[in-house]
């Protein structure tokens, strides 16, 4: 493997001058950078990764903290995310925190030690209080809002909440429940809780709410809510509920004999791909998750980079998508 004092022996310069091209650092002449990089693809010099980075305090690593990479919407967030942060160089650390609060609390002391650049986090887990003190560039999905300096991204849930309450209302339902989620704290998923319960009253229909005792996003425990929801509200006729609840309960349904949409209407939240998968395919409230992805990416690079950055909470907008599961 070529040395960079070989390089700049051939080139004819300095080791300095080698080092400031590669760094895109201090002058250096358009001739001498356009030799120097010329003798470098020649040797096939490959610069000390680690040496670079910490000539630039840089270590080209964004952690990514998710509650449940095995969910189907954090799955494809961070699958958009590791790919738009692979654009602009960095490499991905993931951190899978649901019930591990203790992981989430190291990848903030990370931050602080300079050991990643920044972070993307979906907490679920950690007290609040623990990212208020942290000085860093961090960017928030869904989160409350943990300090000024965290720029939050999501997406217009109390719009979400409305559309899908309308689907089912317009549908002919009668009584319907919703999937609630466990966590009282302020995040901004619950709007579309309190809007879609607002908008089934109005309209004189009677809503269930079907609240879990946790945030758990496996399967089993999912599939236990659902065989309570069932016991509990045995007269539903119309479903509101995250993909993966709304496509249990549609099993659980057909398998009792019910008919969708005769019997059983449905509208999942996320809009994910295990929607398309399924028959007959449920309407949904589909969520920008490439949009989610690059807002919250290109923002924490800016920040990264010591832009001025707009720390106001960014709202995407949100959309409707008729399926087989409503009129």
């Amino acid at each position: 493997m070529s040395s960079i004092q070989e390089v700049a022996k051939k080139a004819g310069v300095g080791v300095g001058t080698v080092s400031r091209v590669i760094n895109d650092s201090g002058y250096v002449s358009e001739k001498t950078r356009k030799k120097v990089e010329e003798v470098i693809e020649e040797l096939n010099y490959k610069p000390n990764e680690l040496a670079r980075n910490l000539f630039r305090n840089r270590t080209n690593i964004v952690a990514v903290i998710t509650p449940a990479i095995g969910n189907p919407y954090y799955a494809t967030l961070y699958s958009e995310v590791e790919k738009r942060l692979r654009k602009y160089g960095y490499k991905t650390m993931l951190c899978n925190t649901i019930g591990e609060a203790t992981n989430e609390e190291a990848y903030l002391e990370m931050l602080e030690r300079n050991m990643v650049d920044g972070i993307i986090t979906g907490t679920h887990t950690l007290d609040y209080s623990s990212y208020k003190k942290i000085k860093g560039p961090i960017v928030g999905f869904d989160t409350p809002k943990l300090n000024d300096d965290i720029l939050i991204v999501t997406v217009d849930h109390e719009k979400g909440g409305i559309l899908a309450a309308k689907a089912l209302i317009e549908s002919g339902c009668k009584e319907v429940l919703q999937f609630t989620d466990a966590t009282t704290k302020n995040y901004p998923f619950i709007k579309r809780h309190k809007a879609f319960a607002k908008e089934i009253k109005k309209a004189g229909l009677i809503c269930r709410e079907y609240k879990p005792k946790m945030d758990n996003f496996e399967e089993k425990f999912i599939q236990e809510n659902i065989e309570e929801a069932f016991s509990m509200y045995p007269n539903v006729d119309g479903v509101f509920a995250t993909d993966t609840h709304a496509l249990l309960y549609m099993k659980k349904a057909l398998s009792m004999g019910k008919r969708v949409p005769q019997d059983l209407k449905v509208v999942a939240y996320d809009g994910t791909f295990i929607l398309n998968t399924v028959y007959p395919s449920p309407s949904a409230i589909v969520q920008p998750i490439d949009k989610l992805a690059k807002v919250a990416v290109d923002s924490l690079h800016a920040i990264i980079n010591g832009e001025k950055v707009d720390r106001k909470t960014k709202v995407l907008d949100i959309e409707f998508r008729q399926g087989m599961t409503t009129n």
